[in-house]
């Protein structure tokens, strides 16, 4: 018993780490990902799953998560860090209610995102938006500042660009939950 909720801690404490990381710089280290491979298939494979999820299941819902988000990445419209999370997620919570409840929660998240910088670009152009942009903090300010149109690099390629933290929020929707059910004991 001890053991499972150690195990939990550590992929809160993960979630946690992956959550920050993603909101900070928009991006989730592949480091990262591993650490969550790793932790999860230890706990996968030791027979201690805080969640009870079967191996097979797990490698179910890995596979279906990944191959769910890769389509998005293919068409550019979220990074590999979101896609190679969300294979993680499918690792530690299976073929499950709470892969689909993360997934929805972590959408929602980066949607209701997606509507405050449309609507903060929008209050940028008009008349009003100079003078709250000069009542802002200024780091409030820059957080939802326009970007480039396509930004490019040195070679004339156009960059993805990743404004909304979608690996960051599905972070959340996991934290809430591990929180709200816990591990579960064996019956």
């Amino acid at each position: 018993m001890i053991t499972t909720w150690l195990l939990s801690l550590v992929l809160l404490l993960w979630l946690i780490a992956a959550a920050a990381m993603d909101m900070r710089i928009r991006k989730v280290r592949n480091w990262m990902v591993l650490l969550g491979l790793a932790s999860g298939a230890t706990a996968l494979f030791s027979g201690v799953q805080p969640f009870r999820v079967e191996p097979w299941d797990g490698l179910a819902g890995m596979l279906a998560a990944f191959a769910v988000l890769l389509p998005f990445y293919a068409l550019r419209w979220m990074g590999a860090g979101d896609v190679k999370f969300a294979a993680v997620m499918g690792l530690w919570f299976g073929f499950s209610p709470y892969l689909l409840l993360i997934w929805i929660g972590g959408s929602l998240l980066a949607g209701l995102h997606g509507l405050v910088v449309l609507a903060w670009r929008g209050l940028q152009r008009s008349s009003y938006g100079a003078l709250l942009q000069a009542w802002l903090p200024a780091r409030l300010a820059v957080a939802f500042a326009m970007p480039a149109p396509h930004p490019t690099t040195t070679d004339g390629r156009r960059t993805i660009q990743r404004s909304i933290p979608y690996a960051g929020y599905m972070a959340l929707a996991a934290i809430w939950v591990v929180i709200r059910t816990g591990p579960q004991s064996a019956s």
